[in-house]
C-alpha cells in the first residue's frame, strides 16, 4: 500500500517508519509550510510545567533552555526536539491531543503552579480552556503559523493522476481544504473513488465531504497504523 503523509516531516517521521516497517510505501508531501513568529524571549521561572501539542512549537523556540522545569510532550517526536531546546525533566505522552490531556490530569495537581503552553496559530484541540476547564492555571504563546506549500500541488497531481496513493492523512482543517481545491481545480475527483481518506476528525474532514473515496475513517494522530482497513 502506497501511503501519503501531508503534514510537514518532522511530524510525520516516526508514524511514516511505523508504516514503512509493516511493508507499506510511505511518501510525505506537506501541505502546509512552518513559519516561526517573532515572540521575546520566555521568563520560564513563572512557570511550573511547559506543553507541546506539537514538535514545530519546540523547533520554532528560539530559546536554549537548561531547565528542569517540566515538560509535556505529546509524542516521541514533540519530545526530541525538546531535548534539544535544552529541557530535560520530559514526561511524553502516546501521541496523541488526548493521552497528552489525560497524562497531565494524572501527573499535575492545578494547585502546583502556572502552565505554559506553546503552540501554533492554527490548532485542533484547544488546551488552554480544557486545561482552564479542570481548573489549571494556564498562559498560552503562539510562536509559529503556516502558509500554503507551494511544491505540494504538482507531487500530489502526479500520484493522483496516475492513482498510484492508495490512502492519504489529513491532519487540519486548512489542509483539506486546499487538498479539496487542489483535486477539484484539475478535475481529479473521479480518481479519489480508489483512494482511502484517513482524517483527523469530521471537522477536518468537512472540506473533502464532496469527494466520493473509497472509504473514510476517522484516526487518532500518534496511532495512525490503527486506522488500516
Amino acid at each position: 500500500m502506497h501511503i501519503l503523509f501531508t503534514r510537514p516531516e518532522i511530524d510525520s517521521v516516526y508514524s511514516a517508519k511505523k508504516f514503512i516497517q509493516l511493508g507499506h510505501r510511505v511518501s510525505v508531501f506537506p501541505i502546509l509550510n512552518i513559519v516561526k513568529k517573532k515572540i521575546i524571549d520566555i521568563n520560564f521561572t513563572n512557570y511550573n510545567s511547559v506543553v507541546f501539542t506539537s514538535s514545530n512549537a519546540a523547533l520554532c523556540l528560539d530559546q536554549n533552555i537548561q531547565s528542569n522545569i517540566r515538560c509535556f510532550c505529546v509524542g516521541e517526536a514533540t519530545a526530541e526536539q525538546a531535548k534539544q531546546k535544552g529541557f530535560n525533566n520530559i514526561i511524553t505522552a502516546g501521541g496523541n491531543y488526548l493521552q497528552l490531556k489525560e497524562t497531565i490530569l494524572n501527573m499535575a495537581d492545578k494547585n502546583d503552579g502556572k502552565f505554559l503552553y506553546i503552540r501554533g496559530e492554527d490548532i485542533a484541540h484547544n488546551l488552554e480552556e480544557d486545561l482552564k476547564a479542570s481548573g489549571y492555571r494556564i498562559d498560552s504563546v503562539i510562536n509559529y503559523t503556516t502558509s500554503l506549500n507551494p511544491d505540494f500541488g504538482q507531487k500530489t497531481l502526479t500520484i493522483l493522476k496516475d492513482q498510484s496513493i492508495d490512502l492519504i492523512f489529513v491532519y487540519s482543517n486548512r489542509s483539506a481544504a486546499h487538498l479539496s481545491k487542489l483535486i477539484f481545480n484539475n478535475d481529479l475527483a473521479s480518481k479519489c473513488s480508489s483512494v482511502q481518506l484517513r482524517s483527523l476528525s469530521e471537522n477536518v474532514f468537512f472540506p473533502l465531504k464532496k469527494i466520493k473515496w473509497k472509504n473514510v475513517k476517522m484516526f487518532s494522530a500518534g496511532n495512525e497504523q490503527f486506522s488500516l482497513d
